[in-house]
């Protein structure tokens, strides 16, 4: 079927939401998974001994007032996925294990061939939470439904729930500190980090005070309505091609250089792989309607993934073993914020939680593990200690739109 959005889905989101304030790599992200959400288990790619789904749990991760991380996944779900998806099964607010169950359930029964697929929407990640580490089940159940395989649950008073063809996306919001409200083990041992696509943002791209939409931006509107409901009718094995099957060999042979050299970061590198493939995947059906994953798709997914790898430690920063690795994740996160502080600024910014022999504490280790740089510059004649974030390789990366 002819597409509206002649330079793809993604890239006609963007510039429908361009005129909003929130950035472009949130906008990016929340295009990618609604994209997902439509297709449910209806596509998939085979990877030799396990079927992979093109499935995806975003989160955007700001500060409170960052971003407008919630009005950008509300544009989203509200505006464009729940109006070209009428069928699919939204659960919003707080969750439980009985609760995801029963939606499953329900959602399965109304599908023609029992798919239970069901996109989580969490404005306030910090009403998710609370089931989220409060239910000990929920979040060992998600972390086991993200790879759609058969799930049982059994419950005390309403017999056994069996899902035979699951399916779940998730779109969120939330601050660094509510993402990780649980303990540290909870989120890094028990799996669930390695299945989320923390999309972080330090502080905002743009400042837009009155966000306005013109008839131009009504007939986006219109055409991405159309193709996210022509997407969602797409059913299909994906082919591979040849060229890209070798990019992706030439990637994976090599992809431990590539890391950012962080503990918390295993279980998202552990599973990088397969989201390589998923995203690739959404970008292919993007643009056309081929069920084709070419090497561009694959060049594409790792260029959008080595975009947000930036900045994933600061979507982790709750995510330590003591309070001290906690400061200092909040130290390093202001520094590569501002660029360059000064050592006056700093200590104001922190005053509240630490002393001055506490912050040269932290400053002395980043400076040994090699993230900042102290310097002494001119100004008006007199002599100001400024510290630098050093910027690697990987922070020459921009964010960038397809």
């Amino acid at each position: 079927m002819a597409r509206f959005c002649k330079k793809g889905f993604i890239t006609t989101y963007t510039e429908f939401t361009k005129p909003q304030q929130s950035p472009t790599i949130f906008h990016t992200w929340t295009a990618l998974t609604i994209i997902a959400a439509a297709l449910g288990r209806k596509v998939w790619m085979h990877r030799g001994y396990y079927t992979l789904y093109p499935n995806l749990y975003t989160i955007l991760v700001s500060a409170s007032g960052v971003g407008m991380k919630t009005t950008a996944i509300r544009i989203g779900v509200d505006t464009f996925l729940s109006k070209a998806c009428p069928d699919l099964t939204i659960m919003r607010g707080s969750l439980t294990i009985g609760y995801l169950a029963d939606w499953m359930a329900q959602a399965a029964a109304k599908h023609p061939k029992g798919n239970a697929e069901v996109t989580i929407f969490c404005e306030e990640f910090k009403v998710f939470a609370k089931g989220l580490y409060a239910d000990s089940g929920l979040i060992e159940n998600l972390t086991k439904l993200y790879d759609g395989g058969k799930w049982d649950y059994m419950t005390k008073g309403r017999g056994t729930y069996l899902i035979e063809h699951p399916c779940i996306n998730m779109l969120a919001a939330s601050t660094p500190e509510w993402l990780t409200t649980g303990s540290a083990s909870d989120f890094i041992g028990g799996g669930f980090s390695s299945r989320i696509v923390p999309v972080a943002l330090l502080k905002d791209e743009k400042i837009i005070a009155w966000p306005e939409k013109d008839v131009v931006a009504k007939d986006l509107e219109d055409g991405l309505l159309r193709d996210l409901e022509t997407i969602g009718k797409l059913e299909g094995q994906f082919l591979v091609t040849g060229e890209a099957k070798a990019l992706f060999a030439e990637w994976y042979k090599n992809r431990d250089k590539y890391k950012v050299q962080d503990h918390r970061l295993d279980g998202f590198y552990s599973k990088k792989h397969d989201l390589v493939l998923k995203v690739a995947m959404i970008v292919s059906l993007s643009l056309n309607d081929d069920l084709v994953v070419t090497d561009d798709h694959i060049q594409t997914s790792l260029k959008l993934l080595g975009n947000l790898e930036i900045n994933i430690p600061y979507a982790f920063q709750g995510v330590a073993w003591s309070e001290a690795a906690k400061f200092q994740d909040k130290v390093l996160t202001k520094i590569k914020g501002e660029g360059e502080i000064s050592y006056k600024d700093l200590l104001r910014n922190f005053h509240f939680c630490m002393s001055s022999s506490e912050m040269n504490t932290i400053l002395q280790t980043l400076r040994e593990e090699e993230y900042i740089e102290v310097v002494n510059i001119g100004v008006s004649g007199k002599v100001k200690n400024v510290i630098r974030f050093k910027a690697d390789k990987k922070e020459e990366v921009k964010n960038g739109q397809l």
